[in-house]
């Protein structure tokens, strides 16, 4: 019995087998599908892939290629800079010796210049002292001196004078000039040649002056004064003459006017401002106005505005800068107003 129990389990498990085995054989004998709508989709994905990757490295090569083109530019452009650094430190090497040059050339220069004016100002101080012994009476020059005439040289113009050297000289612009004017001509300003006809700085000359005395003139030179009506008419009459007028305040502000035409009448004309034009300048043009006006003093009102122009231009009261009076003082209608008297003034004419 128990033998029939055991051979009934081994035919059990050898049909197992079998039945595993054909199914083996079965799985073994089945062909995997190389055809199909999912094999191709599968491909298809491949080959973009493949296509994207070369294009990507072709760009990346070419960037690449771009990159290199690049970095030898900059070389080349790092290169030209060192040799351009290198030429400039032996530029500026060059300019320090040319600047070194030039500091002696110009201390030589200094020198000279120095000397020559200090010639100029003993030249000018012989001259002076020449006027002041033709001044004196009953002097035998011709044994006290022996001086050269053209010491005392009579000049056409300020314009006309050698020197550079501003002071005073006697000029004669024509032979309509009885004898010769003694002058303040300043060499400084704007090329020199300038006759001045007015200055003014602190008030230590009154200018609250008569007819007579605008007419002749007053002052001194070498101070504050005025050179006289006769005179200025003389002188703008003869020749055609330009104006400058140099103004400053009290705070140091300066300024100026100049007019390229500038003449005044004669006496009879009550000296008339006849010609005033082309302004220029930073003061403002407070003088046009004043066109075909008489000259006024306060014993001679020739004005025909209400108020004396005596006491409403530049030689008005020395006030000393803000005032309640109006329009009394040294005054420039267009710089400070008429309730400003100003610092200083200096009227100058010039040939044209």
């Amino acid at each position: 019995m128990q033998t029939l129990s055991v051979l009934v389990v081994l035919l059990f498990y050898c049909n197992i087998a079998k039945v595993r085995g054909a199914q083996t054989q079965t799985v073994t004998n089945r062909q995997i599908p190389q055809t199909g709508f999912g094999f191709e989709l599968i491909s298809a994905k491949l080959n973009m892939f493949e296509h994207l990757i070369i294009e990507q490295q072709l760009q990346t090569e070419d960037k690449l290629t771009v990159l290199s083109g690049r970095v030898e530019n900059l070389i080349k452009t790092v290169v030209n800079l060192a040799w351009s650094v290198h030429n400039t430190e032996q530029i500026v090497h060059q300019l320090n010796l040319y600047g070194k040059h030039l500091q002696y050339n110009a201390t030589v220069i200094q020198r000279d210049l120095d000397l020559l004016l200090a010639g100029q100002k003993r030249l000018l101080s012989t001259h002076q002292f020449g006027e002041y012994l033709l001044q004196l009476k009953g002097c035998n020059f011709s044994s006290a001196l022996s001086i050269n005439d053209d010491r005392y040289q009579i000049y056409r113009s300020c314009n006309k004078i050698p020197l550079q050297q501003s002071g005073v000289y006697r000029i004669r612009p024509n032979k309509s000039f009885n004898e010769s004017i003694k002058v303040l001509c300043d060499q400084e300003y704007d090329l020199g040649g300038w006759i001045v006809i007015q200055h003014r700085v602190n008030g230590s000359v009154d200018f609250y002056r008569k007819w007579n005395e605008y007419k002749e003139g007053f002052g001194e030179n070498e101070g504050e004064f005025w050179l006289g009506l006769d005179h200025i008419h003389q002188l703008t009459t003869s020749v055609p003459h330009e104006l400058v007028i140099l103004l400053e305040d009290f705070a140091g502000n300066r300024t100026f006017a100049r007019y390229a035409q500038f003449q005044i009448g004669s006496e009879a004309q009550k000296y008339m401002l006849t010609k005033i034009d082309g302004y220029t300048g930073t003061a403002g043009d407070s003088l046009s106005d004043l066109r075909g006006r008489a000259f006024s003093t306060h014993d001679a009102d020739n004005d025909r505005a209400k108020e004396n122009c005596a006491v409403t231009n530049l030689n008005g009261k020395y006030l000393r800068g803000e005032t309640k009076e109006y329009a009394t003082g040294m005054v420039w209608k267009t710089f400070r107003g008429f309730h400003y008297s100003l610092k200083s003034s200096k009227m100058m004419i010039r040939p044209k």
